[in-house]
């Protein structure tokens, strides 16, 4: 009975969503046929989007039973938001999916069957409306929607009888993922069924390669029979051999071709094109390794163009095949320079390109490959991070301890991710140590600090004797080998004068002024991340001398791009709450007369001007930079 409902519940979903959904979202002409171009409307008025200014669509196309996804620009005409859509030639289905920046509104699927000119729904459509809205075979289920289960695994079934009872031959293609279903479903006879789907596949008179592969893949998943599923990877890979070894030389020829096109949209489509005909599981290792082939070079520009063009279907269907060497390439262009150097994505929008990475990482768990842990570490400190900002705290922290088995708290971004997780979770005793052991590294940031002392002060009950307990955490070979490392740095050279402007009413500033000062200059730029990741304890620093009149320190901003670098130097400090002196030498003409390249780079002057210290970089630590800077300008102090 009970089946019987839910089948009956999907004869009417669709008609039901489509009459509630035409007071939202249209086609015309409703009989839309691919090739031709369709008017869209969408009236958010009864939506989320309802407020929004600017509303843009996302459009899910099911073409030859594989999604795709295009991004379409919207126009508003009065209360409608309007589209011509031109609908690929080779689509059955097709869904659209509207947003304003982080707002999305896919109602209850504002899908669409297309028909041929005789009113005929297209072969697949039926199987792209059940997929669109159930994630249980992850190839077939896009990112329309993060509810894996808009409907069941029985309304799927349903569907799937649909368009084979209506087009019998279309069953080869979706017998995998039906299949897979029934197995999910717990159906008693999906065995049986899996037993008939074979034969019939074998039955096929123009039976092709794709048919062998669902066949191993049925042997493989649904009846657990490695030993079949063994013989039909041997079937397949004699049947490849020679097909491969022919096509070789029109394969490196393409691959060659690869590197000419400019246009990095098209470089998408190229790279795409070239693994739909040559695939990497059929690949002539020795002719690839000889001409310098590079597969991961292919996956590495298809995932990182298509997390650009915020296209995560494809982004997430190549990483799920990525191979192992490209992963570090993958996750730090996709999500540790939007994240960490750049910020221009928030933990949440992040966490869509991480996770597929680390997915498809674990995936290679049982073969561990040479430099798995690497990778695995590499990794691991921005997705905890991640994790951490999503409010996935014990997750995260197991990943922080996890990782602090390679960095020893000597990495102090991971030190600071570690014990706030401990100060969220209410892990006092933990806590404790693990500030005690990044202290003891001299790895701390200014946040750390705080942590430290407010630990300390609720342990003691009292302020007194602070100093002396923080003296105690201290690593004195460390400090001894910093001390002597700063002392051989020290050198002795003149500058040329300068005049240059700064951030103080545009007063002009030159070497001159300065003369009976100890000068600290660090060169740095808005687009210089490590620039800014050694704020911080250059902060510190400041504070420490923000008292002493015979040291000043100067930010010099240069090697600049932007062309109102100044107005967003001046928001960034604001932003930030540095209170620092900047030169503007955005023409770097400044610089290159210290002879600065590389930034960031920190000079030290004496008090008769003389340049003392000039160290290029940023070693990751706030507390150590600011022992440095003291230990340069103590010394620079007492000049010879």
């Amino acid at each position: 009975m009970k089946k019987l409902m839910i089948i009956a519940s999907a004869i009417s979903v669709l008609a039901i969503h489509t009459g509630r959904a035409q007071e939202v979202f249209s086609i015309n002409p409703k009989a839309a046929v691919p090739g031709t171009t369709v008017k869209v409307a969408y009236n958010p008025t009864k939506t989320v989007l309802a407020k929004e200014k600017n509303v843009n669509a996302e459009v899910y196309q099911f073409r030859n039973y594989k999604w795709k996804k295009e991004e379409v620009k919207l126009v508003k005409k009065d209360s409608l938001w309007t589209v011509d859509y031109l609908l690929p030639a080779d689509a059955a289905f097709v869904a659209f999916k509207f947003k304003s920046g982080k707002l999305t509104d896919i109602g209850n699927a504002y899908g669409w069957i297309l028909s041929d000119k005789d009113g005929k729904n297209i072969p697949g459509g039926y199987a792209g409306w059940a997929f669109l809205r159930n994630g249980t075979v992850p190839e077939f289920f896009p990112d329309y929607t993060d509810n894996k289960a808009m409907i069941g695994d029985e309304v799927v079934d349903y569907w799937m009888k649909q368009q084979v009872k209506q087009y019998p031959s279309t069953r080869r293609y979706i017998v995998y993922p039906w299949l897979k279903v029934l197995n999910n479903m717990g159906s008693e006879d999906a065995q049986e069924q899996a037993q008939k789907s074979i034969q019939y596949l074998k039955n096929l008179q123009d039976f092709t390669e794709a048919d062998l592969v669902n066949i191993k893949r049925i042997y493989s998943e649904i009846l657990n029979d490695k030993a079949a599923a063994d013989s039909m990877s041997r079937v397949i890979s004699s049947i490849d051999s020679a097909a491969i070894k022919k096509a070789n030389p029109e394969k490196l020829a393409a691959y060659k071709a690869l590197s000419t096109e400019r246009d990095y949209k098209k470089v998408l489509a190229r790279n795409i094109e070239f693994l739909e005909r040559y695939p990497s599981e059929k690949a002539d290792r020795a002719f690839d390794k000889q001409n310098w082939i590079e597969y991961s070079r292919i996956y590495s520009s298809i995932t990182i163009i298509a997390s650009i063009e915020k296209d995560t279907v494809t982004y997430k269907k190549y990483v799920a095949k990525a191979p192992f060497s490209t992963l570090s390439t993958i996750f730090y262009k996709c999500v540790d320079v939007p994240y960490v150097s750049q910020k221009s994505m928030n933990a949440e929008q992040v966490y869509v390109y991480a996770r597929p990475v680390v997915d498809r990482f674990f995936q290679f768990n049982d073969e561990k490959p040479e430099g798995f842990m690497d990778v695995y570490f590499g990794f691991t400190p921005v997705y905890a991070d991640i994790l951490m900002r999503l409010g996935k705290y014990e997750t995260a922290l197991n990943l922080a301890v996890s990782a602090q088995q390679k960095y020893q708290f000597e990495k102090a971004t991971l030190n600071e991710l570690q014990v706030l997780l401990l100060e969220k979770l209410g892990k006092t005793e933990e806590l404790q140590k693990a500030l005690e052991n990044s202290m003891r590294k001299n790895q701390m940031s200014p946040i750390m600090l705080e942590m430290l002392k407010k630990n300390y002060v609720a342990r003691t009950k009292l302020d007194q004797g602070y100093d002396a307990y923080l003296a105690t955490l201290k690593d004195v070979k460390l400090d001894a080998a910093l001390e002597a490392k700063v002392k051989k740095s020290m050198i002795k050279k003149s500058v040329p004068d300068f005049k240059v402007k700064s951030n103080r009413d545009g007063r002009m500033v030159s070497l001159s002024d300065l003369k009976g000062k100890v000068v600290v200059f660090d060169f740095w730029a808005s687009w210089c991340a490590p620039c800014k990741a050694a704020f911080p304890g250059m902060n510190m620093a400041v504070e420490k001398y923000k008292n002493d009149k015979d040291v000043v320190f100067y930010f010099v901003d240069t090697q600049e791009k932007m062309k109102d670098y100044e107005a967003y130097v001046i928001k960034y400090l604001k932003d930030n709450k540095y209170d620092f002196n900047v030169l503007f030498d955005a023409d770097a003409k400044f610089s290159k007369s210290y002879g600065v390249g590389a930034i960031p780079h920190k000079m030290v002057l004496d008090k008769n001007g003389m340049l003392r210290f000039s160290e290029v970089g940023y070693m990751g630590s706030p507390s150590e930079l600011v022992d440095e800077i003291s230990m340069m300008v103590e010394l620079a102090r007492k000049g010879d």
